[in-house]
């Protein structure tokens, strides 16, 4: 039968004592940094979770990371946290990037879903016009018609 361990006990003991460690320095790090960007990819991230994680690791933790983000990993969470973004579609990395630090921060929040552009109404036609007439000036009065 197979136990599991409490993995985060474990890493909080590693991290504890470091120093017995330092072999696996590397390993730590790329860890760290897979869970980090795990999380922020999972189904259930949102932009709280973002804050949070930024706020847990720490500012400098935080922006060595996104650093080493790839630019579709970037663009993807970037993509579900601010879908609604004018300016996403023809972005570049750079500003994806970015764009991430701020929301991260707090510096600025999703765009809201923009509204659609009010529709024109159609002018509605009288019964007495015919049907299938065109929008001219119409004289009922004047009468002039041919017989046939």
């Amino acid at each position: 039968m197979k136990i599991d361990i409490d993995g985060f006990a474990v890493l909080r003991s590693i991290a504890a004592h470091h120093r017995i460690f330092a072999d696996v320095t590397p390993e730590a790090a790329k860890a760290a940094r897979t869970l980090v960007l795990k999380q922020l990819k999972a189904k259930t991230a949102d932009l709280k979770c973002l804050r949070e994680i930024r706020k847990a690791v720490g500012t400098d933790s935080f922006e060595l990371i996104a650093d080493g983000m790839t630019d579709t990993e970037v663009k993807s969470i970037i993509s579900k946290l601010d879908k609604n973004h004018p300016e996403l579609k023809q972005s570049d990395a750079q500003w994806r990037r970015h764009h991430m630090r701020a929301l991260a921060d707090g510096s600025i929040e999703p765009a809201e879903k923009a509204k659609p552009a009010p529709k024109t109404q159609k002018r509605k036609k009288d019964a007495s016009e015919p049907a299938g007439s065109i929008d001219l000036l119409v004289y009922n009065s004047a009468g002039a018609r041919r017989k046939r």
